[in-house]
């Protein structure tokens, strides 16, 4: 049965998205990624740097990523060992006294930075017109070893970000007092500037979030005060099919000149971030999308949240919201048009 939870929103944006951490892929290591409705042969040569191509050979249609291997800087079809590089040349064929032309295998563009993995996507195979994005004034050598979660919920990726602006259910869900959001744009980036509250331990904790929205596959929170340091957030939403999403979170804690308090800190943030996720998903996986939600004055973040987030639909219809209108009203109305 279709489910159609989510038909009014495409299932893909373009930009930067986070596929791994770099301690996760080994040198000659080869490893499947399921993202974007179909699979990646994720590898690191030799040399130390990572590649991703289609996972399909393009010779008789083995999956690199079922038996393949990595041979030298290149992978190695498990079928009949044609070997393809980073950028999709065939390299080798074992037999072959001249490789075809036609020989090649997709490629795509691939960064690591603060022991992250990212691949550029893009629906229509275009290259990145603009660098990975970097953190500000984020200095990884300052900061202890990260806790790293990854999340595969069934749920549209602008769902779990307009989430972090949707002040009321702070305390409906969380118990914690209702945040106040304050908005500043910069050209297609969002930076948003959160004031909150939770009583903890019989005492009040007041602090600052500091969000920083660059694109759905690249966004950062910055905890500018917490309990004597600093925290860091950083949220990569990976689409995995037309139903379900990847959430990957990176959090570090800035060191601590006091021994052992960094841990303890680490700790207290990652139990508050868990708890409260864990909160959120189970509505998240079983609630519906309403492209025009019946909103009170306190909710005017949401809306502000989607129409930044629709810019990186590719190939869509808006209506004078800048809401995405789902295809099927698209091809609807153009044909009461035509008639």
């Amino acid at each position: 049965m279709t489910d159609k939870r989510r038909i009014s929103l495409p299932p893909y944006t373009r930009g930067w998205f986070q596929i791994g951490w770099s301690s996760d892929l080994k040198r000659g290591e080869l490893k499947k990624i399921r993202q974007f409705g179909t699979s990646f042969a994720m590898f690191r040569g030799k040399d130390g740097k990572v590649g991703v191509i289609d996972d399909i050979c393009p010779h008789l249609g083995a999956h690199f990523s079922e038996g393949g291997t990595v041979q030298g800087n290149a992978v190695r079809c498990p079928y009949h060992h044609w070997c393809f590089d980073r950028s999709g040349d065939c390299v080798d064929i074992p037999y072959a006294k001249k490789i075809p032309a036609k020989a090649r295998v997709g490629t795509y563009h691939v960064a690591e930075r603060y022991g992250l993995i990212f691949m550029y996507h893009s629906q229509d195979g275009a290259s990145p017109p603009a660098e990975l994005p970097m953190m500000d004034d984020f200095v990884e050598q300052q900061y202890d070893r990260p806790a790293t979660y990854e999340f595969a919920i069934r749920i549209h990726g602008q769902d779990i970000m307009e989430n972090s602006v949707d002040s009321a259910h702070f305390r409906a869900v969380h118990g914690h007092n209702t945040p106040e959001n304050f908005f500043h744009e910069e050209g297609k980036e969002l930076r948003i500037t959160q004031a909150v509250s939770l009583r903890r331990f019989g005492v009040l904790l007041k602090g600052r979030l500091e969000f920083h929205m660059i694109e759905p596959g690249f966004h950062y929170l910055h905890f500018p005060q917490v309990m004597g340091t600093q925290a860091q957030v950083f949220s990569s939403i990976v689409p995995i099919d037309a139903q379900s999403t990847n959430h990957r979170l990176t959090i570090w804690i800035r060191k601590s000149m006091v021994p052992g308090w960094s841990r303890i800190l680490r700790h207290f943030v990652v139990s508050e971030m868990m708890r409260t996720y864990h909160e959120d998903m189970q509505i998240w996986e079983n609630k519906e999308y309403l492209p025009h939600p019946v909103l009170c004055d306190g909710d005017g973040s949401i809306m502000k949240l989607r129409r930044w987030y629709a810019q990186f639909f590719e190939s869509t219809t808006l209506d004078s919201s800048g809401i995405p209108i789902p295809k099927s009203a698209v091809d609807t109305l153009a044909c009461r048009e035509s008639a």
